[in-house]
């Protein structure tokens, strides 16, 4: 079997990455810098670095040590010309004190016509491969999946997990981006540790491991993305064991970027796991333990350790033909690595011929995913929470994470950040963007000091390995030239996903799938017999099966409704009492925190698009909702009109991120008191007012409302809760013989009560006037959106207006969508229409022509007969939502 590398074919064995059967054929220099095209060789051959970049027929920046072999295959190196070998781009590296930090702001912006002349060239030779835009995208399939615990990595911890988490009786996906487990780990100790564990897991039937799937992001919900070769898997579990294992710190000394310097992990994988013979003669710098096995891995595929350099307290051993303490303080090479420099701890340097260098630097944690999960339900293990620790700590740590996530929600805050690494003087901090020591430093002395800002003008941590390598190296430097308490100056730079490289194509996986949303609560619901229907994008639970006995509970006991898909934004900022002023119809910047108000939304011609509540919290803050239809629409509203204004406002969209249900009913207050210390009475917390409370735990935030008609808190809070939450409310309310109901019952309830529901009682030309609602707009206020409409519409008379309406007792209830008729002449028609269990007779809303609007008219539906009626069926006063 063979591959075509740049016009000649290399011979492939199985198991080989592209990296490896590359290196078995001679291939040394694998890629030339972004920057200044130095050759860069192998070096970490796990996918954190940007060396060995290539493109795979016809894609570009692939990473071939992460990339399989296929026979047939059509690769080649990228970024140089004409050859990666005989690159004439390297004379750009002659070119430093034209290319100083920053240069993109400081060079060529004098005479203005240099840059225009200078772009074309400069993009020309940017870049670290050519597209083939005439490539057609392939349409990516998208799996959602729905495990009890997802573990990503399927090293000893990972693996350990899983067992323990199906012990405990879940169901559980291990995720790994390695074909195999252990498919790159050298034949030893840890090797034979993966194989075993790895055996007892194909084993377990409740078990499911996915090889080469590599998780690229964790979200709210918690929902992690990952992808596989045919398709992008969006993962649902209850629990996440992160095992994603950790690295080698990349050390920084003068050409500690050239060809033959390895991270001794990288130089292990590529001499035990694949078989290929790294070089003839080796250094291994060794600062801790495991960097000795990796020797005694050179060593057995026949290469030659001229010596081990060690930090004190390793013991090499009889292992290399020296052993030196000190370290490594410069690399000898012009195009590849021809000898060492090593420091003595005495303080005495001699120079070591070789042409490889492992460097078993200690080992950090891999942590873009553990720095994405926040306040999600996930856990960390193996290296990711404990950097270097043993096989047997490995399978301890990864058997007690395993058995944590199985036994509930363990809730991992955000993990600290780590010391600044140790950083050398002078090389290479960022292998990405070429970026030196000295470029750093001279940052800082033009007055970019913190970590965050040097990252933007340097560039640092923002090519392919996305700081994996430099970030920490970064923050290192930025604390040696800027001695200062302020922890901003050293503080790790921002994490975002994706972690790993996705091609846009990826990115749309599923785009012509319909979308369907769901609560977290969702599977509970099903679980218990219910059935649902399409509200907007989301599926939401209709009846668990006997509307009437979930509408008697609200009325007479208690009952709970997931409302987790209302929309939930919270807005912030200078200007952010002005913009809600402008949006909403009704009065904001008298409203203080605590307290709450029912606002309309309106388009510019005045017509409602939705409708919600607006919180004011401490801080100058505001929590609002709209209808589950309206979140992803008005998100984008909101942030068209804050750009049209100029407005400094922060809107934050957290829909996903927040859970919510309503307790609901006379006992709704007996219920949650159960579950809370805070108090709930009528004088502490009225209606119309919302606060923070903690409940089962959990801290909430709570609203009273009224939708439904009774003494009610809605629930707002982490999603990661609400199966505990929703559990804990159901056990609580079996005193009162609580029942969960949908959007039927809740549809009767709110209709007894006369409101309305957005698009279902409105459509589009309704504006207040026409649904009685001018109590909700305040025309005296200087502006808001669609203003200047309704004083134009208040001017005239409504054709038609929204009333409500009732039949006599034993009357059938008429379908909505009936016709009304006065006189035998069309006169509106039915939008809302129900049997009223507790007034004993069908009662709705309808459109009627304004003139026979009025209270006590008679108007015809279906042939029957029904009263206009001028308040709320049930409650008229508001005597029980009070309570």
């Amino acid at each position: 079997m063979s591959i075509e590398f740049e016009g000649r074919e290399v011979a492939i064995q199985p198991g080989d990455s592209l990296a490896a059967a590359l290196y078995r054929d001679g291939v040394r220099v694998f890629s030339r810098s972004f920057k200044y095209h130095r050759p860069r060789g192998l070096y970490c051959l796990s996918g954190d670095c940007p060396n060995c970049l290539v493109t795979v027929d016809g894609e570009v920046n692939i990473r071939a040590c992460q990339c399989a072999a296929k026979a047939g295959q059509v690769v080649s190196r990228q970024n140089a010309w004409p050859s990666v070998d005989r690159d004439a781009l390297n004379v750009i590296e002659k070119m430093h004190p034209l290319m100083p930090v920053g240069f993109y702001y400081k060079t060529m912006a004098k005479p203005k016509f240099a840059w225009p002349l200078a772009e074309g060239v400069i993009r020309r030779v940017a870049g670290l491969g050519f597209s083939d835009k005439s490539d057609a995208p392939v349409e990516i399939d998208r799996v959602n999946r729905h495990p009890d615990v997802l573990v990503i990595g399927a090293g000893v911890a990972g693996l350990s997990a899983a067992i323990a988490a199906a012990e405990g009786g879940k169901r559980v996906m291990v995720i790994d981006e390695q074909w195999t487990p252990g498919a790159r780990v050298a034949a030893g100790p840890t090797k034979e540790a993966i194989d075993r564990l790895a055996a007892t897991a194909a084993s377990n039937p409740g078990i499911e491991v996915s090889s080469g799937t590599a998780a690229i992001g964790i979200y709210e919900g918690p929902m992690v993305l990952a992808l596989a070769d045919d398709h992008v898997a969006h993962i649902h579990p209850q629990a996440i064991v992160i095992a994603a294992g950790g690295m080698e710190v990349h050390r920084i000394f003068p050409n500690n970027d050239l060809p033959g310097i390895f991270m001794g992990r990288g130089a292990a994988r590529l001499a035990g796991a694949h078989g290929v013979k790294p070089g003839e003669r080796a250094v291994v710098w060794a600062e801790q333990p495991e960097a000795i096995e990796h020797a005694r891995t050179l060593i057995a595929a026949g290469v030659v350790v001229e010596a081990v350099i060690t930090a004190p307290g390793v013991d090499a051993s009889g292992v290399g033909n020296r052993q030196i303490e000190g370290s490594i303080v410069e690399a000898k090479g012009r195009k590849k690595l021809s000898g060492v420099v090593v420091k003595t701890t005495g303080g005495a340097t001699e120079e070591i011929n070789c042409d490889i260098l492992a460097i078993g630097s200690e080992i950090q944690q891999n942590m873009h995913l553990p720095r994405l999960i926040y306040d999600l339900p996930c856990i960390l293990t193996g290296d990711s929470a404990h950097p270097g620790s043993s096989l047997s700590e490995a399978e301890s740590n990864g058997r007690e994470a395993g058995a944590t996530a199985a036994a509930g929600l363990p809730l991992y805050v955000n993990p600290p950040a780590s010391k600044p690494r140790t950083c050398g003087t002078a090389g290479y901090v960022c292998l990405c963007e070429d970026v030196s020591v000295k470029e750093v430093e001279q940052a800082i002395d033009e007055g970019f000091e913190s970590a965050e800002l040097l990252k933007r003008y340097t560039t640092v941590t923002m090519g392919p390995c996305q700081g994996r390598l430099c970030a920490d190296q970064l923050r290192a430097i930025a604390e040696r030239k800027t001695p200062s308490e302020a922890a901003r100056v050293s503080a790790p730079t921002t994490l975002r996903p994706p972690v790993r490289p996705i091609q846009v194509q990826q990115a749309a996986a599923g785009a012509r799938h319909h979308i369907e949303r769901h609560t977290p609560l969702h599977q509970r619901h099903l679980e218990m017999g219910a059935t649902t229907l399409w509200a907007g994008p989301w599926k939401r639970i209709f009846s668990y099966g006997d509307m009437q006995a979930e509408y008697e509970a609200v009325r007479h006991r208690v009952g709970v409704i997931d409302v987790g898909t209302l929309g939930k934004f919270l807005l912030a900022g200078p200007d952010v009492v002005e913009f809600l002023e402008r949006i909403y119809p009704m009065r904001i910047a008298d409203l203080e925190p605590g307290r709450l108000r029912y606002g309309l939304m309106l388009e510019e011609g005045g017509v409602i698009i939705d409708d919600g509540t607006v919180c004011a919290l401490e801080g100058g803050a505001f929590y609002c909702t709209v209808t589950t239809s309206g979140a992803e629409r008005l998100e984008s509203w909101m942030l068209d009109w804050r750009e049209a204004w100029g407005l400094d406002v922060f809107v934050v969209n957290q829909t996903a991120s927040l859970a919510a249900v309503n307790v609901a009913g006379p006992h709704a207050r007996d219920l949650l008191q159960k579950l809370s210390d805070d108090p709930l009475d009528k004088e502490t917390f009225p209606y119309l007012r919302h606060r923070r409370i903690t409940v089962n735990g959990v801290s909430c935030l709570a609203i009273r409302l009224g939708f439904v008609g009774e003494l009610a808190y809605e629930l707002h809070f982490p999603a990661a809760a609400a199966v505990d939450m929703w559990d804990a409310i159901l056990e609580a309310g079996k005193e009162w013989d609580i029942r969960p109901f949908g959007l039927d019952a809740q549809r009767l309830l709110r209709l007894e009560k006369g409101h309305i529901i957005i698009s279902q009682d409105t459509d589009f030309e309704t504006n207040p006037w026409k649904v009685s609602m001018e109590w909700a707009v305040k025309l005296d206020k200087p502006d808001f959106v669609g203003k200047a409409a309704l004083v134009r519409a208040q001017r005239r008379t409504p054709r038609e207006t929204l009333v409500p309406w009732q039949m006599e007792p034993g009357m059938a209830t008429p379908p909505e969508g009936m016709t009304v008729t006065i006189g035998g002449n069309l006169a509106g028609r039915v939008t809302s229409s129900k049997m009223s269990y507790v007034l004993g007779h069908p009662v709705g809303l309808a459109w009627v022509v304004t003139e026979h609007a009025k209270e006590g008219g008679t108007i015809t539906i279906g042939g029957a007969p029904a009263t206009i009626a001028g308040h709320a069926f049930y409650d008229p006063e508001g005597v029980k939502l009070r309570a």
